[in-house]
């Protein structure tokens, strides 16, 4: 069938600025933790020059424009703005000076986060649960509110929070290092919500006129089976996943289901406690929040666990079927023989991102939603400067149809943005796994689109896009359905 995408509705690209930038030692840069992360021995991964974005922002910005792009999501690298002794980087502010005014030079809406899992340095030890790390967040966003505000309309505070927690504190696959802390990882996750909570009102205090967000890679989180043990570990896997950003976020307080399965998880003799002016913070900003992102990849298929053992191999190269990721007490997350897989272990489940997008309809307050990042990484080797990526367009034309069919149902969704504008370090799998549309020679600085950019420029000219037919009868339970 052939469906109508809205004019109005925006289609974009994301960037970051760890994995974009490079130039890590340029212009009063300070280092962040991922520059010893990726520096330690047997990282495989150095991320100083990145695709250097730093030096080819107007090409890449023109690129963009003319490919029918009218908006970028792209953050900004805290320790290249404000130094360790907490003044200001005047070079750093120069530099996206200029990102920002080619974006309005092009016509290309900036959508600027100002937190992309890229810690000053300071932090690299205890990360979010080091003390300071608040204040000091608080401290460069008033820097960047102030000197960007009358250029930058929207605003994210973070993206991917839950991913940097569940990642550093669970997995040890990013900085602090550190292996299934369950009880660090609550409250690393809650100290960051709490600092969102605060930034949103800081804007909101300074009335600059714009709009303020945040973005949660919203994993869907589903039972293997239909059977008791499979249902709870899907909802105890939901939890962490979204649950307790979910509520925090978008309805200021957790719900007391939210309390009782975080009690579940939490290890034997830790416990989890709030405070009133806290708990007043989130109300305020929740009500405050003007859209809410969404980034969507994958969903989870979650079974019991098999003993009281915690286990997870990460597929760093791209070896399908070589991942394993369990945590006692919780979940075991298994594929299913029906939905296919990228060769990362990924599963490619667009009715995922439409049950997600029902599920904040439905369960939380009306909120203009952003599809602030999806995408598809692949192994890919260019001839002549052609890359013929059909399954990235036809992942791309899957999930933008997930989003149509969640419209059509009364979802508010305003827009949606493709991970990512031109190949970069993905953050635990180097720079084999590409997802950008325009193609990176990491050697010589060069790109060049791919097909999947061409189509999206046809598609954001002609606003038609030839689809299966709509995807959305539910046929999947979801940790979020109360039975």
């Amino acid at each position: 069938m052939i469906r109508k995408v809205p004019q109005d509705f925006l289609l974009g690209a994301a960037l970051s600025a760890y994995q974009m930038e490079g130039a890590a030692g340029t212009d009063g840069r300070e280092p962040s933790v991922w520059d010893a992360w990726l520096a330690r021995p047997g990282s495989g991964y150095d991320g100083r020059a990145a695709s250097d974005f730093y030096h080819h922002f107007e090409e890449d910005i023109a690129a963009a424009a003319a490919h029918g792009l009218r908006a970028l999501t792209l953050s900004l690298s805290w320790s290249r703005i404000l130094r360790a002794n907490g003044t200001v980087n005047p070079d750093g502010l120069a530099f996206y000076d200029r990102v920002i005014d080619a974006c309005r030079a092009h016509g290309v809406e900036p959508f600027v986060a100002l937190y992309h899992f890229d810690l000053p340095d300071a932090y690299a030890r205890e990360g979010w649960l080091a003390p300071g790390t608040t204040e000091a967040y608080l401290r460069y966003a008033r820097v960047v509110f102030q000197h960007f505000g009358d250029r930058v309309r929207h605003f994210l505070t973070m993206k991917d929070p839950v991913t940097e927690i569940t990642q550093g504190y669970i997995t040890g696959l990013f900085p602090p290092g550190q292996h299934f802390a369950l009880g660090r990882a609550v409250r690393a996750l809650y100290k960051m919500l709490v600092a969102h909570a605060q930034a949103v009102l800081l804007y909101k205090s300074l009335s600059l006129g714009g709009s303020i967000g945040i973005a949660h890679r919203a994993e869907g989180v589903y039972p293997l089976r239909e059977t008791k043990a499979d249902l709870q570990a899907a909802r105890r896997d939901d939890v962490l996943t979204n649950r307790m950003l979910l509520d925090i976020v978008l309805a200021g307080r957790m719900s007391l289901r939210t309390r009782s399965l975080i009690g579940e998880i939490l290890p034997d003799g830790e416990s989890f406690a709030t405070n009133d002016e806290e708990l007043e913070v989130l109300g305020r900003a929740a009500a405050a929040l003007d859209f809410f992102g969404v980034n969507y990849y994958a969903s989870h298929f979650c079974t019991k666990p098999t003993d009281g053992t915690s286990r997870i191999t990460h597929n760093g190269v791209g070896e399908r079927g070589t991942s394993a990721y369990e945590i006692a007490g919780i979940s075991r997350r298994l594929s299913r023989e029906d939905v296919p897989t990228t060769d990362w272990d990924w599963n490619i489940f667009p009715r995922g991102l439409y049950e997600m997008l029902l599920r904040l309809h439905e369960e939380y307050r009306a909120i203009p939603i952003y599809v602030t990042e999806t995408g598809l990484g692949l192994h890919e080797h260019p001839t002549d400067s052609v890359l013929e990526d059909d399954d990235r367009i036809d992942y791309l034309r899957q999930h933008l149809a997930a989003v149509l069919d969640a419209m059509e149902d009364g979802v508010d969704v305003r827009g949606l943005f493709v991970w990512s504008l031109i190949d970069g370090l993905s953050w635990t799998n180097g720079y084999d796994k590409r997802y950008g549309l325009f193609y990176v020679d990491y050697a010589t600085g060069s790109r060049f689109p791919k097909k999947s950019a061409d189509w999206l420029r046809d598609l954001a000219e002609r606003r038609l896009m030839l689809t299966l037919n709509a995807i959305h009868t539910r046929t999947t339970k979801s940790a979020s359905d109360e039975n």
